[in-house]
């Protein structure tokens, strides 16, 4: 009985992917589940699925213009973020049908992009992930990525909280309420960036919804 144990337990993580894979798995659950306190609390639970679609414009972009692939992924994200808000602002149309417009529209234009580059690299794993592939590269992007999500929400906890729980309140008190939601966004891009190669935008999705 151990012995089997150990089999299924403990000797995988003999293997150097393993472990980094755990490693990798673990910061990104952490971050992740703190981020998504806030998405729920301010109703932004459509909003992660959003920008997590909209990265595969970006990470096409990157891939043909010979950059790294979380760059080109987090300005995508951003863009989607930032557009949403201001067609949201600017019209009569509801947020979660700007949203619903925006991410299915750079989402299928993520696919078609992907699916007419050439190149030697397997783009289909960002849709999926890739855990056990994860290179040492990208682990460390993913753990500096998320060190930096976490010591800006430790921080910003209370103004995010406030502006989470009532927004018209944090403003009455002098709260600037458009920085902390283009703070909130852009933490939502790097957590998104830092996941994806792992894990991909499916999965990513309820990483961002569930434990909240």
């Amino acid at each position: 009985m151990i012995e089997t144990l150990n089999t299924l337990f403990i000797q995988p993580f003999s293997f150097e992917f393993m472990r980094t894979a755990l490693y990798a798995a673990v910061a990104i659950g952490v971050v992740c589940a703190i981020l998504s306190c806030f998405l729920v609390l301010k109703g932004w639970a459509l909003m992660g699925d959003a920008v997590s679609h909209a990265v595969l414009p970006g990470i096409a972009l990157a891939e043909v213009m010979g950059i790294a692939h979380p760059i080109g992924a987090f300005l995508s994200g951003l863009f989607c973020a930032i557009s949403t808000g201001f067609i949201r602002e600017n019209s009569r149309i509801k947020e979660d049908t700007v949203m619903g417009i925006v991410f299915s529209g750079m989402f299928a234009a993520g696919i078609l992009m992907i699916s007419q580059i050439e190149t030697d690299k397997h783009l289909m794993h960002i849709i999926k992930g890739n855990l056990l592939g994860i290179s040492e590269t990208e682990f460390m992007q993913t753990l500096v990525i998320s060190a930096i999500v976490i010591v800006v929400m430790a921080l910003k906890w209370k103004d995010f909280m406030l502006y989470c729980f009532d927004a018209a309140y944090a403003r009455v008190i002098g709260k600037n309420i458009q920085a902390l939601r283009y703070y909130l966004l852009i933490i939502l891009a790097m957590t998104i960036v830092a996941s994806i190669q792992a894990v991909g935008v499916i999965m990513v999705v309820s990483l961002l919804i569930t434990p909240g």
